[in-house]
């Protein structure tokens, strides 16, 4: 609770309120010039931003980043990401609404913000506002009750503003009947798919066509730094048996972090079983399971559990319901089933694998939670993996003091601790034995022969690294990568010959020659598609956009595209075959759901823009950001 609470206190108010909005920011009034005060960062419409305020919103931006990407971020990589225009630009935005809310006579009241605070569940026991425990929440997450309340009140007027400008927000009955349009036709097609590959032995590049395409794609032949390291790896497994927890310790945990222990008593749920024979082979499993996890994907774009249960599962007893099992109780269903089942939030969904089959799981609702059985030996072995990670950092900590003194080898006698010495390795390689470590990569790059590293925080613990050998980034000569450069030239002209052919197949297509007979004289198969929606997508890939849009597209009237498609290295010739209209019945069906995404789209849509007039109205003055 309290890293969530911290990370909370420092958080873009918009964001938590409305969801994620991308507002482009543009730079209005003087940038670059010096605050009159040296302590503000920009002004606007007279209000100060302060150096503190931003500089607390940076450092903490800048630490999610570095959370997610596991690595420190260079200043190469800050500026790429614009963190500084960023960071000025939310709080630019918080302050514009936080004036809109005076403007408009927003406020929150004292009664609003306390009974706000007291329905947080970290701040209660026994589900009751317990105000000694909020003041010790507050004290270890380092912010004051003024801080906090001041931050909450504010969100919560940030709130008020949002509805207040997106209250006015509607949908048609001919929107929503064009949303589910969108996502429900189906369309299917016959293709023909021609590769590069099949143009290769034919092509013979000479020597000087090599030479030349290596002048002018030097840029493809560059190899990265690389670095030998010898490390000393610290790893907090090793230091388990050395902590103790006593109960009291364990008691603290649970009080702290007890929404993290807590359990369903109670779940209504749906189920798609997808059955499997008892002594079937795992070549049919597998089957099974790739279906299920198609049908996951459906479920998660957007498609409807029920109506997929009704049309695709083979529980009996529960398809003609639309796989609804009712609320069940722990002890009810099969070990493997409860343990997928259990672990769901409402409305998440989740693919069990048990004896019967595949079941694919949909919570509708939690009834009632409570406290884990197990929760003192997860809370112990939290408190016990903490203290052997601090264990591992203080010997990692001593140990690189003294190799300045000593050898590897004898500081790793010393710890108990064989050193490891890697090959040499570039930023994204792996390393033996520890596999992905961009941390690990990236202090190792660092160094220079004979240098010693700080200690390199690692999921597994704790490394200290020496620089052995080090390689430049470099573009090698021609002689050295002249196999290479052959192959390149050979795709590309390989890529040139593949379009020439599937445009002048595609002319002979538009010109009335049957598909079957110009696919036989090409030597190419007639493959045919199964329906596909726009999400999706052709053959259940998302991320083939073209060939799915160029196929929405396509009728009896005009059967073909206008040209080749590219994707995944192959050219696809797409013909028309069928077309397919929602059911409306399905529309009806869906239509609450459609009304809430929607107007929430919509919401989002009015408050961007609404955000937008604002900007372009106020007076707001840059100052020098710090470097």
């Amino acid at each position: 609770m309290l890293k969530w609470l911290r990370k909370y206190s420092k958080s873009w108010f918009i964001a938590l309120a409305i969801g994620a909005i991308v507002v482009v920011f543009i730079f209005w009034g003087v940038g670059g010039l010096k605050s009159p005060r040296f302590q503000e960062v920009a002004e606007v419409n007279g209000t100060p931003i302060l150096l503190t305020t931003y500089l607390k919103q940076y450092h903490e931006l800048l630490r999610q980043y570095q959370e997610q990407a596991q690595a420190e971020l260079t200043p190469e990589i800050i500026k790429t990401l614009r963190l500084k225009e960023q960071v000025l630009s939310r709080i630019i935005e918080e302050t514009l609404v936080l004036q809109a809310a005076e403007r408009l006579g927003i406020q929150v009241s004292a009664p609003e913000l306390q009974e706000q605070i007291r329905s947080y569940p970290f701040f209660q026991e026994e589900g009751k506002f317990n105000e000694k425990r909020y003041y010790q929440l507050l004290s270890r997450a380092r912010l004051t009750p003024a801080e906090f309340e001041e931050q909450e009140r504010q969100r919560l007027l940030i709130q008020k503003v949002i509805r207040e400008v997106t209250s006015f927000a509607k949908v048609s009955i001919g929107e929503l009947q064009e949303l589910f349009r969108l996502g429900h036709e189906a369309v299917a097609v016959r293709y023909l798919m021609l590769s590069p590959d099949r143009f290769l032995a034919r092509l013979h590049p000479s020597e000087a066509e090599v030479e030349r395409y290596y002048q002018d794609h030097q840029e493809e032949f560059r190899t990265p730094a690389r670095v030998k390291v010898n490390y000393l790896l610290f790893r907090t497994k090793d230091f388990l048996e050395r902590v103790k927890v006593s109960p009291a310790e364990v008691e603290d945990y649970l009080k702290e972090h007890a929404d993290e222990f807590l359990r369903p008593k109670v779940i209504r749920v749906r189920q798609l079983l997808l059955t499997v024979p008892l002594k079937a082979t795992s070549d049919q499993r597998r089957r099974v399971d790739k279906q299920a996890q198609e049908l996951l994907a459906k479920v998660r774009a957007g498609e409807d559990f029920s109506q997929l249960a009704k049309a695709h599962s083979q529980d009996a007893r529960s398809r003609g319901e639309g796989g609804d099992l009712g609320y069940l109780k722990r002890g009810q269903s099969l070990p493997e089933w409860e343990r997928v089942a259990f672990a769901l939030k409402p409305g998440q969904v989740g693919v069990a694998s048990t004896s019967q089959g595949f079941h694919l799981i949909k919570v509708e609702e939690v009834k009632e939670t409570e406290k884990a059985p197990d929760a003192a030996e997860g809370a112990t072995q939290r408190l016990k993996e903490d203290k052997a990670k601090r264990l591992a950092q203080e010997a990692a900590q001593e140990a690189r003091g003294e190799l300045g003194r000593a050898s590897f080898a004898d500081v790793g006698k010393k710890y108990g601790i064989t050193p490891s010495e890697t090959p040499l390795f570039a930023q994204k390689d792996p390393i033996p034995d520890l596999g992905v470590q961009p941390l690990f990569n990236q202090a190792a790059l660092q160094l220079k022969v004979g240098e010693l590293s700080r200690v390199v925080d690692l999921p597994l613990g704790f490394a200290v690294l020496k620089a052995l050998e080090t390689q430049p980034e470099e573009i090698p000569p021609l002689a050295r990568v002249q196999d290479q450069a052959r192959a390149a030239l050979k795709r590309q002209q390989a890529k040139k010959d593949a379009v020439q052919e599937a445009t002048r197949l595609l002319a002979r297509l538009r010109q009335g020659e049957p598909l079957a007979q110009v696919a036989a004289q090409a030597g190419l198969p007639v493959k045919d598609s199964d329906f596909f929606t726009r999400f999706p997508g052709f053959l259940g890939q998302p991320k083939a956009e073209s060939l799915t849009g160029a196929a929405f597209l396509l009728s009896p009237q005009n059967p073909y595209p206008a040209e080749p498609l590219f994707w995944q290295d192959k050219y696809y010739l797409l013909a028309f075959k069928a077309r397919r209209a929602p059911d409306p019945a399905e529309f009806h069906q869906e239509q609450d759901k459609l009304v809430r995404e929607a107007l929430e789209h919509k919401r989002q849509l009015l408050f961007a823009n609404w955000l937008d007039t604002e900007r372009r109205r106020a007076k707001i003055k840059i100052f020098e950001l710090p470097s």
